[in-house]
């Protein structure tokens, strides 16, 4: 039932380095140019930090050969965790326009 798991081990090393950087960087002070200011990068941070949750959250189980109850768990904890993501990125898109609205009214 839990596959191969080389499988789950390389999509956890990709998923760290293509998806960790971004949030420990903002979390680190930097803010992209993009994005405008620290209040709408931030919510961008943590949906992505729900996002690379997922990952983990899947795979460790399985590479650990756990029960299918733990595994089935896990894998139904998902969508919470892209709730979280969704919420966090409506949240950011609130900020982006709160501080695009304040300078145009300046």
């Amino acid at each position: 039932m839990n596959g191969n798991p080389a499988y789950h081990a390389l999509a956890l090393l990709a998923s760290t380095l293509l998806l960790l950087p971004f949030p420990v960087a903002i979390f680190a002070g930097w803010v992209p140019p993009r994005l405008g200011d620290r209040s709408t990068a931030l919510p961008y941070a943590w949906a992505t930090l729900f996002l690379y949750a997922l990952v983990p959250l899947n795979a460790l189980p399985r590479m650990m050969n756990a029960p299918a109850t733990v595994v089935m768990v896990c894998t139904a904890a998902a969508p919470l965790f892209s709730l979280a993501a969704v919420a966090c990125l409506m949240r950011s898109y609130r900020c982006a326009r709160r501080a695009t609205s304040s300078r145009t009214e300046s």
